[in-house]
Order: C-alpha cells, then sequence, then structure tokens
C-alpha cells in the first residue's frame, strides 16, 4: 500500500508542479491494452511539450497442465499483473513524437505448482500423491521499478479522439523466488536460490501499449 501511495503522491506533484496554470490545460482519460495488461490513465497538460499521467493497468490468467496419464506431477501456473503509473510525457519537437519516463508500482508475480499424481517408491516403501507433497514457486520482481519509453500521438493535441502507441521497459531489477514445500517435496524448497540465479537476466520488463484517448476539454 505504502509503494501504491508513493506512485500516485509521484503524480500529484508532477500534474501540481505547474501551479495554477494546470487548471487551464487539457486533460484526456484513456483505455490502454497492451504486455502490461488493460487498463486506464488520466493524462493533463502542463506545458506546451509536456503531459502528466497516472494510470493503472491489470491482467490475470491461470493455466492447469495435465500431462499424461503416466507422468508423476501436473501443473497449475498463474501470471498476475498489477501495475500503478506515474509518467511523464515530453514532445521535443512538439508534435505526436514523445519521450516518456516515470515509476511504475510493479505488482506482478508468477507462480507454479507442482501437484502429485503418481504413488512412488523409494526404498521399498510405496508412498501416495498427497504423502510426495506439493512443490510451489513464486516469482516477484521489485516494487518500485523506473521507466523509459518512446511513442507516437497526443492526447492534449490535435483531435479530442484518436490512437496512441508506445514501446519502453520497465527496468524491474533481477527476479526473487520463494519456494514453499511439503512431505517428501519439502527438501526441494532450497533450490529456489538457484532458481532466481537463472532468472537473473530478466532484468527489464517489455512495454507495449495501445491507448485510445478521448480529450475533455
Amino acid at each position: 500500500m505504502k509503494t501504491k501511495l508513493l506512485i500516485f503522491t509521484f503524480a500529484a506533484l508532477l500534474i501540481f508542479a505547474a501551479g495554477d496554470k494546470v487548471m487551464a490545460q487539457s486533460f484526456a482519460v484513456k483505455a490502454n491494452i497492451g504486455t502490461l495488461g488493460a487498463g486506464g490513465e488520466l493524462s493533463m497538460s502542463v506545458h506546451e511539450k509536456i503531459n502528466v499521467r497516472a494510470g493503472a493497468n491489470f491482467f490475470s490468467y491461470s493455466y492447469f497442465y495435465e500431462t499424461d496419464a503416466d507422468d508423476d506431477y501436473d501443473l497449475d501456473a498463474g501470471l498476475n499483473l498489477s501495475n500503478y503509473s506515474a509518467m511523464v510525457d515530453w514532445h521535443p519537437f512538439g508534435n505526436r513524437f514523445r519521450l516518456t519516463g516515470g515509476l511504475v508500482f510493479n505488482g506482478n508475480t508468477v507462480t507454479a505448482e507442482m501437484q502429485p499424481k503418481q504413488s512412488y517408491e523409494i526404498g521399498g516403501d510405496v508412498y501416495a500423491p498427497d504423502e510426495l507433497g506439493n512443490l510451489e514457486a513464486e516469482i516477484s520482481f521489485s516494487p518500485i521499478t523506473p521507466y523509459l519509453g518512446l511513442g507516437f500521438g497526443n492526447a492534449l493535441r490535435g483531435s479530442s479522439f484518436g490512437v496512441n502507441f508506445e514501446l519502453g521497459a520497465m527496468f524491474q531489477g533481477s527476479p526473487s523466488v520463494t519456494m514453499k514445500a511439503d512431505g517428501l517435496l519439502a527438501p526441494s524448497a532450497s533450490q529456489a536460490p538457484t532458481l532466481e540465479n537463472n532468472l537473473s537476466w530478466f532484468t527489464a520488463y517489455p512495454v507495449m501499449t495501445i491507448s485510445l484517448y478521448y480529450r475533455i476539454n
């Protein structure tokens, strides 16, 4: 909650930094879809070449992979995208092209659970699936994430209705992995550092966003 509050406080400071002139400027609402999920934004002009915006995007997906009958485990996986953003758009040439920077509260997680489906023999003893136990893993990221991008379109200039396009990256740092297990699989949870090391390359999350906007005034 504190990190989300920080993001929206940052957005508010951006908006009010221009003082009373902000009240005379345009603002627009946006509907987004892209690699951060689906959501919306509020965008406001604070200078003829500078806009500020705050928004949120979400997406959730779960997938249960049922393996062949003679396999040992099924896999239950999930993806949860949850992002709150505060951005500054700079249009250096006064046209539709823009450079963007800001902060994102990154609540994205990936989860996976291995569920045993077969009995297993160890040293002559046979263990039922519920005795083998489950193994769960969760991948998460730094909650405060810098963002850089570039885009085309200006919701605060020209037509009052249109489309924006943006490419960028969230610099989220190396992922964090937590694992827990029970039953005979309990010792496997100690492999979390190894999985973290294998994912250490994934420090930037690619962002592509298409937005429909409508300017209010």
